[in-house]
């Protein structure tokens, strides 16, 4: 009998330290690219566009299931972004994202993996003119992306991901100015880096 309640007790607490020591960190780097923020023809066609992003990802995953994980992951993005009238850009000084994506991780095949989730996506301008007159803004974020790994030393893998996500652009000062309607926005990022246990 004490045997089965020993066992008992301490089941949970050792299931609890081999999903600990499964916890999967992840650091990576590369860059994103963007479509337009707005992009609309009154006379002539006025677009404005971010440049290509230099990108930092971190994230974390926890196992919810034999092959499954739910992780958070923070994206920071820093990039210059232009208004273009006629064909004649203008920079407009910089800009900054960063978003918070909680996710579903999964297999499918080998080193391969899926992941779907979604989140919030912040807009830090460098300077508070034109479209950011009023500030930045805070959008809800859909994602989705395919992650390589590739175990280089134990516990140490390298992982290279490709990313997709989707919001719908909107500003304070665009809704001041009679824009109602906000625009979708497509990401898409390429990143490598380090992680640090296996799915």
């Amino acid at each position: 009998m004490r045997t089965i309640l020993l066992v008992l007790v301490m089941s949970p607490l050792s299931s609890g330290a081999g999903l600990q020591a499964q916890v999967d960190y992840t650091a990576r780097v590369g860059v994103t690219w963007a479509t337009a923020l707005i992009r609309d023809v009154i006379v002539d066609e006025v677009e404005v566009q971010q440049k290509l992003a230099p990108t930092l990802v971190l994230g974390a995953a926890l196992p919810i299931a034999p092959r499954y994980q739910a992780g958070l992951e923070l994206a920071l993005t820093s990039s210059g972004y232009r208004a273009s009238e006629t064909g004649t850009p203008t920079d407009l000084g910089t800009v900054r994202t960063g978003s918070v994506t909680l996710g579903l991780h999964g297999p499918v095949w080998r080193g391969v993996r899926w992941r779907v989730g979604g989140g919030l996506l912040r807009y830090w301008p460098s300077d508070a003119h034109g479209i950011f007159l009023s500030g930045g803004t805070t959008r809800f974020l859909a994602a989705a992306g395919v992650d390589y790994r590739h175990r280089v030393r134990p516990a140490w893998d390298l992982i290279f991901s490709l990313g997709y996500d989707l919001h719908r652009f909107t500003t304070a000062e665009l809704q001041a100015r009679g824009f109602s309607q906000s625009q979708g926005v497509q990401r898409v990022s390429a990143t490598v880096g380090l992680a640090r246990g296996r799915p």
